[in-house]
């Protein structure tokens, strides 16, 4: 691609390259450059692309695309900027002519509840027969085949690594997407990527919004910068769909004229109404202009109407029809790491890893339960957001008959460490034991249960794997349980 085609729609402020340069790829890491490659220079969070350019140069790069007019004063050949991440976007859109262009694309943010939302989604849209494709935390699919976005087949080639890719591999994806005739593509927006304008330039039909709670504070400077983020999101959509059940989801009603509120106030354009609850999961009714819909799925819980309402509203809003949005729910009986049964025992995995997750995952347990003794295992993720720990602590000690005090992803973090901040928020009185390793306390913990108890594992949820300071490792809940109760047999 020549690179004025590839500066189409940049923000440029000076450049010292010829526009009919040749440009085969676009890299923000030096060490991927190949020859007649462009190096963007990103400054992040733990390191600064600028300080790198001189290598990209001695990779044989044709240009440095920078921010930084300090730079620019002739040494390499470069593009000045006005803002590095906006750019790159739009290169990577301009380098696949635009992928997303003809592609209706729901994304959701919000803390709690993307993934579930977008998972139902996604198979209202196959059960219509509806092209479509899944950016989300558990996987990414195209018309219902999973696609490793890295290419490989290690344990650090995960198909999906973060809730969000960065542009490089987003806009390859919208490009298969185009390939294989996707009509709608529903996408999880996560605060970082709209921050970082990873979303610049991708038309969204539909930015729906789920809640909103302390959470990346690592990241954010506060949680206004946090929610200024997910706000992003309401700039770029054509049409807006908020909880109007939560305080943030109210503000930006306030805000946005295109927007359509979901929840079980019957002020909602989308409003559960009759809402049933039960271990059998959960059941209401949706009745929105000459739509009449009865909801069902064998998922648990408060959280999963939320999450389901919010899938059935906006696939109302795309056109699907009632029949399709009830069976496309119904037939989701499991998400990944989402309130998951192990077997036909009463033990659920669920990816819960904030105070308000945590929260809602144990008091729909509780309630669903109430006559079961409930153990709660969870730990906390290090190198993130160490404001949580004692908070998490407190909730799981106030709730829970029995918590489990364990690691989960400690990363370059001394475990113990991350265990001591979780145990300054623990209520007096109650009842905890700390198993540093997490395997050794599933273990452990299951091997104790009664007919009587609960076991909640928090945390993990979908993944399949551990980070620790030695880098990833394999790691699966649900094997750790198998090795456990193959003992029953």
């Amino acid at each position: 691609m020549r690179l004025n085609e590839l500066l189409d729609g940049v923000e440029v402020k000076s450049k010292s390259v010829s526009d009919e340069m040749d440009i085969a790829y676009i890299a923000s890491d030096h060490r991927n450059l190949i020859k007649n490659s462009v190096f963007v220079a990103i400054k992040g969070t733990k390191r600064d692309g600028n300080d790198y350019i001189c290598k990209a140069i001695e990779k044989g790069c044709n240009a440095i695309v920078t921010e930084n007019r300090a730079l620019c004063n002739g040494d390499f050949p470069y593009i000045l900027v006005n803002n590095s991440r906006r750019a790159i976007s739009k290169m990577w859109s301009n380098f696949y002519k635009n992928p997303s262009k003809n592609i209706k694309t729901v994304a959701i943010t919000g803390t709690n509840g993307k993934t579930s939302s977008a998972y139902f989604l996604y198979n209202i849209l196959r059960i219509a027969r509806i092209p479509c494709a899944l950016i989300s935390t558990i996987g990414c699919f195209i018309n219902g085949e999973e696609i490793n976005i890295n290419g490989g087949g290690t344990v650090a080639d995960v198909v999906s690594a973060m809730t969000t890719p960065d542009p490089e591999v987003l806009y390859c994806l919208y490009n298969k997407m185009k390939k294989k005739g996707v009509k709608v593509a529903v996408i999880e927006a996560s605060s970082h990527a709209l921050k970082q304008e990873r979303l610049a330039y991708i038309d969204i039909e539909i930015g729906a919004f789920t809640n909103l709670s302390s959470e990346h504070l690592d990241f954010h400077k506060n949680i206004d910068d946090y929610f200024k983020s997910k706000e992003k999101l309401f700039d770029l959509c054509k049409t807006a769909i908020i909880n109007y059940d939560d305080e943030y989801g109210k503000i930006l009603k306030e805000k946005y004229d295109n927007a359509y509120t979901y929840g079980l106030n019957e002020k909602c354009d989308f409003c559960a109404e009759r809402v049933i609850l039960n271990l059998e999961g959960c059941k209401y009714r949706i009745e929105h202009d000459n739509s009449k819909l009865e909801i069902s799925t064998e998922i648990i819980g408060e959280f999963t109407v939320y999450n389901t309402l919010l899938a059935a509203s906006c696939a109302l809003l795309l056109g699907v029809n009632s029949d399709d949005i009830e069976k496309g729910i119904k037939s989701t009986i499991s998400i990944k790491g989402r309130m998951q049964q192990y077997r036909d025992k009463p033990i659920y995995i669920d990816y819960a890893h904030t105070p308000v997750a945590m929260e809602n995952a144990i008091k729909s347990i509780k309630k669903l339960q109430c006559n079961k003794r409930i153990i709660v295992l969870f730990g906390c993720g290090g190198d993130r957001d160490k404001g949580k720990r004692a908070k998490m602590g407190e909730i799981a000690t106030s709730l829970a008959d029995l918590t489990v005090i364990t690691s989960d992803n400690p990363r370059t973090e001394n475990p113990i460490e991350i265990i001591n901040d979780i145990k300054s928020g623990i209520i007096k009185g109650a009842k905890f034991i700390v198993i540093p390793e997490r395997k050794d306390a599933i273990k452990h913990i299951a091997m104790q249960m009664t007919e009587n108890d609960v076991l909640l594992l928090l945390g993990k949820g979908h993944e399949e794997y551990e980070i620790t300071i030695g880098g990833k490792n394999n790691f699966s809940e649900t094997k750790i349980l198998d090795e456990v109760f193959s003992l029953d047999n």
